[in-house]
Formats: structure tokens, C-alpha cells, sequence
């Protein structure tokens, strides 16, 4: 038996995600390759390197189309599967090559697993310019997909209804499993060792970027004693972001797991004033780092931040008076917020939590075949 799990379009959180399943594997006694874009690659260990087979280089839709003809991509792939016959292959994150690896599963007898992480969007305004017009095309891919798929997994309830509206004659199996991580988390810190209140990037207009620089501005307009930080691994090039006297960017194209991990282990709380979202990194990021988050209550937010438990939730559009009243109460409970947070990440979406759920998705589907 082995198993492959991978990411062929970059994005960096994915590494984590395949790592946190891969290494769950292995200590079941699974073997595990990964399957990655070459652009992972300043991510990936040196040993980790030897399992992991490299596969295009896309990080955006003309690279990904790119990668999705070249025959070469094809044929590496067949190649691999050829020679390691895996029994499940399991990928996160969408890529038109995902079509081609699924009919090398039913070709090779492999269980096809895909992570569905955007259903469907129902508001696809929210998102502006050309993506809007791209979730289109997305969904329709993507239900071709599960047309090959045998197990769909999904990670929020509301994850899991979009999906029965959208796919509703998906004739595979369904999963509802939390997004996982390798625990890269610290130990608990105090209040007084930490400065910002971050927001994460990118700049898009789901992320509602207009009402964190309202509460920046809000902020100093006020005087109040509070120092903002701007994440982002896409250049921010808008010079409206350089003006605030209390707002620190750090933006670099690669921000590795450990430098993403001090600034928000040095976050008195994160930022997430979303207009739309099913589920967020962000968020559960946050929680490794036993940082709380203040956050709008739309979409799936609420099944993730439990209100003056680990975190504080807001309605999207209440003015910045009330996004600063929800920092003010992060602050003044930081402490029990913050263990609050450290222990739901533990018990729900540190690697570990895996075990919880191996034997269905790997052994009951083994034996299935």
C-alpha cells in the first residue's frame, strides 16, 4: 500500500495540510509520496524531498493551464503511478491536471480523494473584478472532477450543505473532516509579549481589507495605544496602506511557516472582517499560535470562533467603534482566550487528529476495493 497526497497548484498553507495527513500515514504504517508543484520546493526539507515527486510549476490559472497540457507533466505522472501503484491519492486545492491524476487512480485501482475546499459561492460579487467570473468556470471544472472523485471531503458544515446544493448528484462518498495541520504552534505567552493587531492578506475584496483600514484609521484617529500589522505574500502596492502611523507591513512573496508564526505569536489578536468565507486558515492558524481572533459572523465563521471564548464575533458591517470594543475585550481576557484557543486547535486540527478518522477514509476504503 501507498499512498499520495500533494498539492499541484502552490499555495503555501497546503503544504501543511498534506504534511499533517502524510505524517499521520506514516505512523500508521503507511507509506506516503507527495505529489507537489516545483514551487513547494523552498518549503520542503531536504529529506523530505525524497519522497515527493515534482509536478509542473503552477501558482495561478495560465500556469495551471500551462502544466495541464504539457505531455510531459502527463507522462511523468503515469510514470509514477506505473512504477509505485499507489492505493489512494488523495489532492488539495483545485488544478486541471487533478482531472488527469483521477483517471490514473481508475486506471491503477487507487481511491480517488479530493479535499473540496471551496464548494460554491453563492455571492460571487463579493469577490470583485475577474475572479467573480472565474468561480463560474471554477464550479463547472470542479463538478466534472467529482465525476471521477470517490471521496469528497468537506471541513464546515456549511462546507458540506453548499456542497449537496451545488453537487447534488455527487455519486461518490462524502466526508466532513476538519482541516488539519502540522502543529508548528509555541507554548502560551502573555499579553504584555505581544504588540499587533494583524490582519492577513491578500488584498482581495472578500477579505473586506477597506474595513480593517477603517478600524487603523479609526485607531488613530482616537489615540488609542494599538499597533496594526498587514501580512501579505502579494505586493501591496497601494499607497493608502503606507500612510497610517500605527499600521507595520510585512509582505514578502515567500514568508516561511516559522516567520508567519512569530508575528502571530507576537498578535494580541487577528483580524478577519470577511464579507464572505466557508472556512479560514487564518483563523485556525491563529488558534495554533494560541492567538485569538475578532472576526464577522458570516458564512461558516461562527462553527470556528465561539464567541468570548476564542474570539469575538461582530456583524460585518458595525462601524469601527465596535471592531475596536471587540479588540479592547480580546486584550483585557487575553489570557483564558488564549489557552481557549491553543486547546480547540489541539483537540480538533493539530495533525494528531487524524487517527480520528484513518480508518474510515484509508482502511474501510481498502477494503471496499
Amino acid at each position: 500500500m501507498t499512498i499520495f497526497v500533494g498539492s499541484l497548484e502552490y499555495s503555501p498553507i497546503y503544504k501543511s495540510h498534506c504534511y499533517a495527513f502524510g505524517k499521520e500515514c506514516e505512523k500508521a504504517g503507511y507509506p506516503v509520496k507527495y505529489l507537489f508543484s516545483q514551487e513547494y520546493g523552498w518549503l520542503i526539507s531536504e529529506e523530505a524531498k525524497e519522497k515527493t515527486i515534482f509536478v509542473g510549476n503552477s501558482t495561478g490559472i495560465l500556469s495551471m493551464l500551462k502544466d495541464a497540457f504539457s505531455l510531459r507533466n502527463k507522462r511523468l505522472l503515469r510514470e509514477v503511478f506505473s512504477k509505485e501503484k499507489p492505493t489512494h491519492v488523495y489532492l488539495h486545492n483545485y488544478h486541471f491536471l487533478n482531472h488527469y491524476v483521477a483517471s490514473l487512480a481508475k486506471e491503477f485501482d487507487a481511491t480517488f480523494i479530493y479535499h473540496v475546499h471551496e464548494p460554491y459561492v453563492k455571492n460571487k460579487k463579493a469577490h470583485g473584478g475577474l475572479h467573480q467570473y472565474w468561480l463560474h468556470l471554477f464550479e463547472y471544472f470542479q463538478e466534472r472532477l467529482l465525476g471521477k472523485t470517490d471521496i469528497a471531503i468537506v471541513s464546515s458544515e456549511l462546507a458540506s450543505e453548499l456542497f449537496d446544493q451545488r453537487y447534488p448528484d455527487f455519486a461518490g462518498k462524502k466526508m466532513l473532516i476538519p482541516l488539519m495541520y502540522e502543529d508548528l504552534g509555541n507554548s502560551y505567552s502573555d499579553v504584555q509579549d505581544r504588540k499587533y493587531v494583524t490582519f492577513v492578506g491578500p488584498l482581495v475584496p472578500a477579505k473586506n481589507p477597506a474595513k480593517f483600514l477603517e478600524i487603523v484609521r479609526y485607531s488613530n484617529d482616537s489615540n488609542l495605544d494599538l499597533t496594526f500589522l498587514l501580512i501579505s505574500r502579494s505586493k501591496i502596492e497601494d499607497p493608502k496602506y503606507f500612510n497610517e502611523k500605527s499600521l507595520e507591513i510585512f509582505s514578502r512573496e515567500r514568508i516561511s511557516d516559522q516567520e508567519f508564526g512569530e508575528l502571530i505569536s507576537r498578535s494580541v489578536a487577528v483580524l478577519t472582517p470577511y464579507k464572505r468565507e466557508t472556512q479560514s486558515s487564518v483563523i485556525l492558524v491563529s488558534y495554533m499560535h494560541g492567538t485569538p481572533v475578532v472576526s464577522s459572523n458570516v458564512g461558516g465563521l461562527p462553527e470556528f470562533v465561539s464567541h468570548k471564548r476564542t474570539g469575538y464575533l461582530l456583524d460585518v458591517g458595525v462601524n469601527a467603534e465596535e471592531w475596536i470594543d471587540g479588540i479592547r475585550y480580546v486584550r483585557e481576557n487575553f489570557a483564558r482566550l488564549s489557552r481557549n484557543c491553543r486547546k480547540y486547535f489541539l483537540e480538533n486540527f493539530s495533525e494528531r487528529n487524524w487517527r480520528k478518522y484513518l480508518e474510515a477514509l484509508i482502511v474501510e476504503t481498502e477494503v471496499d476495493n
